[in-house]
């Protein structure tokens, strides 16, 4: 019986080493951190592990818990499952309630917020619901699927709601997974949602003859690809919504991994609420595009014109007001009404006629949003919901493994440890919303600096240059200034760098070729050069310099400096940006007959089939074609010795503009960052069976020259990633006029003044 007791002992120690680890790392975060405060009685003294979680009977690969089959005691819920130390643990459900349909309809009025306010009319979508067969994504169709048959035409976000997805994915990893995926779809079929199942396919792992289930980056390749197969669900049912079931114990979990790994206050917001999908950055239609596409369609998703109807009713009301008022009287009336007194710039509109007119490529949006409606409930609600609604849920034993990843080490102690009080979950998850609070307030400080300073000059999407002008540091004009508003001040200026980190790195968005933007901390240099005034000494003269794919060049005039923002060029270690042109075509958007009349074409004559899938080239733009033939195309940067050939095929007058166009908006080596159409030709030889193959410029989308005759067989279009418009366009604010304070009158400033005037008095 010793021997019996003893292995088992050193069976438990050798299965949770990696989580007693854990335990000891978080301890010691508790006390190093200065963001959480707790008495020193709750960091002292180490508790043995004790069982008060909730625990479902485990099974070989994953199990099905059905609130028939759960035994009861006098009404009481009760769970048994065997702890590994010989006992049994009982838990019972007193205090968890069940989610009521009222609250989680206003959760998710409070996570699906409208993101085009302004549309005036919305055609009803499907949502799209990520389905593990979890408890918590069970109780989410669940309560999903009861708000649109209780609240029908329910809007979420922008569209109303008529219908939900539930979207299944089979990762391919174990024995059995299809067969549990088919057993969740049938369970989301009882309660009216229609499902689908994605199995994984994994074709380049195992086509180079590798497990993926023994890859080292095994979690980040599941995601990446768990990801884009919803994004592709999305886009093929035209959904711009899809839900997560991710709940307040989630929460709790992430943001004390984030505190294990040393995250600052930023990474401690822990999970968003609504996002962008990630991992689709190369999706057109599913990443912060497809807004574009959608308003060119018969019948748009979202619409920013009037209504028909209401269309009518303002017709109706300006015969009426013309019928009653002659137009005579009106006139006579607006000559006394001086509407351009309040615009400096009425009448004096200057126009240069030596900039070449280019019309300005449209910026993208829209794109798939991820919403997450359940982070305001814990799992013990969950659990509560779907026993008493009799939801069944499926089970997975990798979760209950303490050894197998951190997440479940650290679910693992929460549930059998007594943590400290700076780290049990009300602690955490207030320290979760401080953080966010205080990452929102910096954003939006960092936003009104860009906006009342109108830093932001010149924007060109056809080149993807950038302007900015930063603004000379103000002295005060008053001695009595605080202390705490000198720019001096060491904490004044530590919290003005982290601003301008902020801003610069707002204004990085618009060039940048790549989807990660680098974190605050380093950006210091950046904005040292920027802002010399903010460095610890005094730096040299400004000069270019290049940063995340980005080349920062002044433009020093007179006592001014602007900054000119721009792709830096490819250096020769790098591998240039491609774009292939192949796949499905998109007959969803053909060319209408007033296109084809413009062009000069007959209906009859042989005309593009569609419209390719827009692919996106060096991360700033989305480019597709159309053809008629069956070429090879591809984009890739402008090369300087395609020019010469280029230009020759060109018109005198096109040759001109093509000149004029490159000197304006695409100056040195600017102009080879450009996107340019090439078609690629390739030839046999019989004999030798060797390939050649030719690359011909065609165009250079962007300025819209191509050769003569391509629009008979070719269309290409190209559109800019998305950005932040609303930076674009302000005038700078200026100082407000002093306005005179109430000074008291026997203030310390004023007692100092009377006693140097005393003192004055008294010398004469």
């Amino acid at each position: 019986m010793a021997l019996h007791q003893g292995s088992h002992q050193k069976i438990y120690r050798s299965r949770h080493s990696s989580a007693l680890g854990t335990y000891a790392a978080l301890r010691r975060t508790a006390c190093k951190t200065v963001l959480l405060s707790a008495p020193p009685s709750s960091l002292t003294g180490h508790q043995l592990p004790r069982n008060t979680a909730a625990r479902r009977p485990k099974f070989s690969s994953g199990y099905c818990w059905s609130p028939a089959a759960r035994p009861t005691r006098n009404g009481i819920g009760l769970n048994r499952r065997h702890n590994g130390m010989g006992t049994v643990a009982h838990a019972y459900n007193h205090v968890s309630r069940p989610i009521a349909l009222t609250e989680f309809r206003e959760a998710i009025e409070a996570v699906c917020r409208p993101r085009f306010p302004m549309a005036r009319s919305a055609r009803p979508q499907r949502i799209v619901m990520a389905i593990s067969g979890g408890v918590d994504s069970m109780a989410m169709a669940f309560l999903v699927s009861k708000l649109l048959r209780t609240f029908r035409g329910n809007k979420i976000a922008d569209n109303p709601a008529y219908g939900a997805i539930a979207s299944v994915i089979d990762h391919q990893l174990r024995d059995g997974s299809s067969h549990e995926a088919a057993q969740v779809a049938k369970e989301l079929r009882k309660l009216d949602i229609k499902a689908t199942v994605t199995p994984l396919s994994w074709k380049d792992e195992r086509s180079k003859g590798l497990n993926p289930s023994e890859l080292p980056n095994l979690e980040g390749l599941a995601r990446t690809y768990r990801y884009r197969a919803l994004g592709n669900i999305c886009n093929y049912l035209g959904a711009t919504s899809l839900f997560f079931a991710h709940h307040r114990d989630d929460q709790y979990e992430t943001v004390l991994m984030r505190l294990l790994g040393g995250h600052g206050y930023r990474g401690l917001q822990g999970i968003r609420e609504a996002n962008s999908i990630p991992e689709c950055y190369d999706m057109h239609g599913v990443y912060k595009s497809g807004l574009i596409d959608d308003q060119l369609k018969a019948n748009p998703a979202l619409s920013f014109r009037p209504a028909l109807r209401e269309m009518k009713r303002l017709r109706s009301i300006f015969r009426d007001e013309k019928l009653t008022e002659p137009w005579g009287d009106l006139r006579s009336q607006f000559r006394h009404l001086d509407l351009a007194g309040g615009y400096p710039e009425y009448g004096t509109v200057e126009k240069n006629f030596d900039v070449p007119y280019l019309k300005p490529l449209e910026t993208e949006d829209g794109g798939v949003m991820i919403y997450r409606p359940l982070l305001e409930f814990d799992k013990a609600r969950l659990i509560a919901t779907c026993e008493a609604n009799n939801v069944t849920w499926f089970e997975d034993h990798t979760n209950l493994d303490p050894t197998l990843t951190t997440r479940n080490a650290i679910r693992y102690l929460v549930r059998n440890h007594k943590l400290p009080k700076a780290l049990e979950k009300p602690s955490i998850l207030a320290l979760a919303k401080r953080a966010k609070r205080r990452t929102e307030y910096e954003e939006a400080e960092a936003y009104r600096y860009l906006v009342r300073e109108a830093i932001v000059k010149d924007f060109d999407p056809n080149a993807g240059t950038l302007l900015i002008e930063i603004p000379t540091t103000r002295v005060a004009r008053r001695r009595g200034k605080r202390h705490s508003l000198n720019l001096e001040n060491k904490p004044r200026k530590e919290h003005r760098k982290l601003i301008m980190s902020i801003a610069v790195r707002k204004l990085m968005d618009f060039v940048t070729p790549e989807f990660h933007l680098p974190p605050l901390p380093n950006l210091e240099n950046v904005v040292y050069r920027l802002y010399p005034h903010l460095a610890p000494k005094r730096g040299p003269p400004p000069k270019t310099f290049a940063m995340a794919g980005i080349l920062f060049d002044p433009v020093v005039t007179g006592t001014s400096v602007k900054w000119s923002l721009t792709r830096a060029p490819y250096t020769s270690n790098q591998p240039l940006p491609v774009a292939k042109l192949h796949g499905s075509l998109d007959h969803r958007l053909r060319p209408t007959k007033e296109e084809m009349a413009e062009r000069g074409e007959s209906p009859h004559q042989a005309r593009p089939l569609g419209w390719k899938k827009a692919n996106l080239f060096d991360g700033r733009f989305w480019i597709r074609i159309g053809y008629n033939n069956r070429g090879i195309f591809r984009v890739q940067p402008f090369r300087p010795e395609d020019g010469k050939v280029f230009r020759k095929t060109l018109s005198p007058l096109r040759r001109a503009k093509l000149e004029r166009l490159l000197k304006h908006y695409a100056p040195g080596k600017v102009r080879y960052t450009l996107p340019a159409l090439y078609g690629v030709e390739r030839e046999r030889d019989h004999y030798s069976q060797h390939v050649t193959q030719t690359v011909t410029l065609l165009a250079l989308p962007t300025l819209g020259i191509h050769i003569p005759g391509l629009e008979r067989w070719v269309r290409y279009e190209v559109r800019y990633k998305k950005v932040d418009t609303t930076l674009l366009g302000h005038e700078p604010r200026g100082e407000k006029p002093h306005v005179g304070r109430y000074r008291p009158l026997y203030g310390a400033m004023r007692k100092q003044k009377q006693r140097r005037m005393y003192k004055y008095r008294e010398r004469r």
